[in-house]
């Protein structure tokens, strides 16, 4: 092989790797958009406020609080997570909803989304009840199957584990890094 084919080929793969470690930030945004602007988890919405009577109802004071520096994360009963801006007119604002297991069982968690999905269920349920328009990406060893809503800036994430079972779902603001 000449030198100017091999330096052709290590240009060429070269800059396909520099593309792909690019754009894959960028998934999300060439994802095609699904309605998500009924999404809840355990019956609370993006945007509605822990300081709501409905919320506090539901799940009383939080049980714990994570320090950050844009958002507030509290546990609640039930199994829910939460991040809600910490100052300002929106203090309270949630803005991401997390469902996780616990310590124990990684699928032991009664809350759902709004279409059913709860922790423990398959991929393929996933995929038949919220469509083909997703993006893919993996994370802490998860892969994740993501959809985003671009009119209402929501996006809805489910973490799967090797056996292809949900074992955290993730309703955010798109806005949420």
């Amino acid at each position: 092989m000449s030198k100017k084919r091999f330096a052709l080929y290590t240009a060429i793969i070269i800059i396909a790797v520099l593309a792909f470690l690019y754009f894959r930030p960028y998934s999300e945004k060439l994802t095609k958009s699904a309605n998500l602007s009924k999404e809840s988890i355990g019956g609370m919405k993006i945007h509605e406020s822990i300081h709501e009577g409905s919320f506090i109802t539901r799940y009383g004071k939080p049980l714990s609080k994570e320090n950050n520096d844009y958002y507030d994360y509290y546990h609640w009963k039930g199994g829910l997570e939460t991040a809600s801006i910490n100052s300002g007119k929106n203090k309270g604002s949630l803005m991401r909803l997390i469902i996780t297991g616990t310590e124990n069982n990684i699928y032991d968690n009664p809350l759902r989304t709004e279409k059913g999905i709860k922790l423990g269920d398959s991929k393929e349920k996933v995929l038949s009840l919220y469509g083909d328009n997703y993006y893919k990406s993996n994370e802490q060893g998860a892969d994740i199957i993501g959809y985003i809503d671009h009119k209402h800036n929501l996006t809805l994430e489910f973490w799967c584990v090797s056996n292809g079972k949900v074992a955290k779902i993730q309703l955010d603001d798109s806005s949420v890094e």
